[in-house]
Formats: C-alpha cells, sequence, structure tokens
C-alpha cells in the first residue's frame, strides 16, 4: 500500500512550496515505479492496447508536459530538449486502431535510457524553479503556478492510463512492486438491493471557493432538477455480469444498441476484457498477475458492455433499468468532500476491493462505492457546464471531445490519485475504451 496523504489534493490558499515539492514527489515517484515493474526495456515499444501509443510514450510525456507549460507561462526560457518536447507532447484519441497505426507509424522512438535521462533532468529542473519562485496565494486558474499545479495532476492522469496499459501486458513481461498490494476477495458478493434517493436540485461544477486546482470541463455551472429514483447499492460484480455472460449476452443483438453490437461482432468480444476463458470457467487479470475470478470484485466493462447489460436486466425484472446521470450521480454521493481515505482511491490497493468491503465508502443512504474501486459509466454524453472556458495553457483539453461521441465517467478508481479523485472531477471516454470503470444500474421513478 502507499502512503495515500501523499496523494492528498493541494489547497490552493494554504499551501507552502514543500506542499508543492511533496506533492509533485509523490506522484513523479509512483510513475517510477510503475514503469519499473517494467523488467525489459523492449517492453517499453510495445502497444498493449491497440487504441492508446507504445508505452515509450507515456514515459516521455508527464515530464515534457511539465516543460512546454513552464515554457508558455515563462517559468523557463529554453527546454532540455526541443525534439523530444515536440514527439512526446500530444497523446491520442482514435477511433480505430488503424487510425492510431496511420498517425505514428513513421515515428522513431527513442532509447529508453534516454527518457529516463530526460525525465531525471526534468524532475531536478522543477523542483529548483519551485524553490526559485515566489509563491503567491491563492493559486488560481491566472497564476504562472497554475502550470506547476497542472503539470502535477496531468502526470496523475496519466499514472492511470499506464496503469491500464501495463495491466494489457503479459504478466511475464512485469512484476508487481513489493510495496504494492492487492485487496483479497471475500467470496459470493452481497446481494444488490436497489436504495432509494431522494429527488432534488444538483448543481454540478468545481465550486471556486474550494481552492482546489479543477480542469477547464469542471468548471461553471448547471442546475438540475432531480426526481426520486433508485440505484444498486453496489456496483454490478463479476457475479451478476457472469450470469449475463451465461444467459448468451454477448450472443443476442437485442440488448446492444446498433454501435454496441458492432463492436462486438468486429472484435468478437465475448466476456469483459480482464476475464480470461479457462476451459469452462475464467479467471481475472489484476495489474501483475491472474488469479480466480472474484465474484464480489465490480466487474470492469466499457459503456457498450455497460448498456447490453441495463437491456438485459430491464427484461428480466420487467422493469428499465439504466446507467445513472452526472446529476444523479452527484445527488446520490451527496457530493461530499469526505476524507478519500475512506474510499479504495488513491492506490491503497493496486485492484478493486469486493462491493461493500469498505465500511466507510459509503452515502448516507448506504450506496456503496460513489468513489473509488472502479469508475462509475453514466448515461450522460460528455458536454461543457454553462460559462465553459478552455484554459489557455491547455486549449485542447476538453473542447475536441464535445463531439457526442464521448460519454461521463465520475467517482474514480483504485488507480485515482490527486485532484482526480475528488466528486468533482469529471472524465469521459469513447464507448468502446477501456478503463478501471464498472457501472450500476438506476431507475427513476413515474
Amino acid at each position: 500500500m502507499l502512503l495515500t496523504n501523499n496523494h492528498k489534493n493541494l489547497i490552493l490558499n494554504n499551501c507552502t512550496k514543500q506542499d508543492i515539492i511533496n506533492y509533485l514527489n509523490s506522484a513523479w515517484e509512483t510513475e517510477d515505479i510503475l514503469f519499473k515493474s517494467i523488467q525489459d526495456d523492449r517492453t517499453f515499444y510495445l502497444n498493449p492496447d491497440s487504441l492508446r501509443n507504445p508505452l515509450i510514450f507515456y514515459l516521455g510525456h508527464s515530464a515534457i508536459f511539465y516543460i512546454n507549460k513552464l515554457l508558455i507561462v515563462g517559468l523557463l526560457d529554453t527546454g532540455i530538449n526541443p525534439l523530444y518536447e515536440k514527439l512526446y507532447e500530444m497523446g491520442v484519441d482514435p477511433d480505430t486502431p488503424d487510425e492510431l497505426q496511420n498517425a505514428i507509424a513513421s515515428i522513431q522512438w527513442h532509447d529508453v535510457e534516454k527518457l529516463w535521462t530526460y525525465r531525471h533532468q526534468a524532475r531536478n529542473l522543477l523542483i529548483d524553479i519551485i524553490k526559485k519562485t515566489p509563491l503567491e496565494l491563492p493559486i488560481t486558474p491566472e497564476s504562472r503556478w497554475w502550470a506547476i499545479i497542472m503539470g502535477i495532476e496531468h502526470q496523475r492522469i496519466h499514472i492511470e492510463t499506464s496503469s491500464m496499459l501495463i495491466r494489457q501486458l503479459p504478466v511475464e513481461l512485469i512484476a508487481k512492486p513489493s510495496s504494492w498490494y492487492y485487496a483479497s476477495s471475500k467470496g459470493k458478493p452481497p446481494k444488490n438491493d436497489m436504495i432509494t434517493v431522494k429527488g432534488g436540485v444538483v448543481n454540478l461544477g468545481n465550486p471556486e471557493k474550494a481552492y482546489l486546482y479543477g480542469w477547464d470541463v469542471d468548471f461553471g455551472t448547471r442546475e438540475v432538477i432531480v426526481n426520486d429514483f433508485a440505484v444498486s447499492k453496489y456496483p454490478i460484480t463479476n457475479d451478476e455480469f457472469l450470469q449475463f455472460v451465461k444467459s448468451g449476452g454477448y450472443q443476442n443483438s437485442n440488448y446492444w444498441q446498433e454501435e454496441g453490437w458492432q463492436w462486438r461482432e468486429t472484435n468478437q468480444v465475448t466476456h469483459p476484457k480482464f476475464w480470461i476463458l479457462n476451459q469452462d470457467s475464467y479467471r481475472y487479470r489484476l495489474m501483475f498477475d491472474e488469479i480466480d475470478l472474484p465474484l464480489d470484485f465490480p466487474v470492469e466493462v466499457n459503456h457498450h458492455e455497460a448498456i447490453a447489460f441495463c437491456n438485459y436486466y430491464s427484461q428480466k425484472i420487467g422493469q428499465k433499468c439504466t446507467m445513472m446521470s452526472e446529476a444523479q450521480w452527484h445527488l446520490a454521493s451527496g457530493k461530499n468532500q469526505d476524507d478519500e481515505n475512506k474510499y479504495n482511491l488513491n492506490l491503497k490497493y493496486i485492484s478493486p476491493t469486493p462491493v461493500g468491503s469498505i465500511e466507510t465508502a459509503q452515502s448516507h443512504e448506504g450506496i456503496y462505492d460513489l468513489r473509488g474501486n472502479v469508475w462509475e459509466w453514466l448515461a450522460d454524453i460528455f458536454t461543457p457546464l454553462t460559462d465553459f472556458q478552455p484554459h489557455y495553457l491547455y486549449q485542447d483539453y476538453s473542447a475536441p471531445f464535445f463531439d457526442n461521441r464521448h460519454y461521463l465517467l465520475k467517482g474514480g478508481s483504485w488507480a485515482t490519485n490527486g485532484y482526480e479523485a475528488t466528486p468533482y472531477y469529471r472524465n469521459w471516454f469513447r464507448p468502446h475504451f477501456f478503463q478501471h470503470a464498472g457501472f450500476r444500474i438506476s431507475n427513476q421513478f413515474s
């Protein structure tokens, strides 16, 4: 287990330079540990996810992001290596593997050791800049210091991104760090009752008075009136999803939306990403190991699969079930600022935990794991809040994705850390992308 306090959010009207250095170091060291789990440098040139860059890109990307942002705000006059700072600057969001391959086919990736050297140089330079630059509080989006905080939070996002890639590598190519621990299955999951949530008015958006960092899409406002609804006490578990699989859910097009069925047919998908068919049963892929399928862990699926299960379950019980909306999620969770140590966040474990096993990870109504454990896919398309303004340091952080082809996720996963582990962070992915993400079912009362 990592020291989760090292990932605790900075309060931007009440932090010191040493607080910022500690926060940077915890992100940097976590990412270093993750990459050092790779046992052979040749593995960095592999592409474990056909919709993501090779791992070598991510080894360089976080450090280079810092340098490029500090150049923009004038905290640096020159970079470390202009070639690297161009090549490793921008990530990808392809719709198909072919689209990615066309984009990167001509790239000549660099030596792994040289990128480790760049990372070391960049970290030392950043700490030196923090020590020498006068600190003015509060740190606001207009402050030069915002570029430093942005760099740290960006690195924290990529810890999770890289964990998803490494989880898809063959287990013989990686080794679990000795200081990281999995949660253990307790066997059969508890009964997943539906819990009533009283309706109300929800105000979405990161309140600036909280003095937290935020990405551009987290700021703004939206008032939503939510009717009473019911939601499952726990995320849908592997055990519940196994019933869908056994009943032929992946072979029945009636459960799937057209795009989802096309994805399933094209890729011949027959079970969730991290399940491994083993004759007549399933194994389960953890970050670095394979185990028997833990029935009480939340299932991890993409949005297409979540919709198919909702349709299957609706037919099974004779009542329409969906995923929650963003406003429903906030109402159910209370949008509180509880201590994140109450949840499976900040790499407390490097796996999901059995649903409901962390007693403190529940809402006032007794709904578990609304934060942490696995991301929660929502029914909502990703859209900006009222008064959305892209930040000048990262103009294309979110705006290019308001295309009606990305869906919201909330709550964070076991790998989510820093600001991204707060209730205000709005995450999004294409419906066929995989993340440490699951879902729960909801129905609205007439």
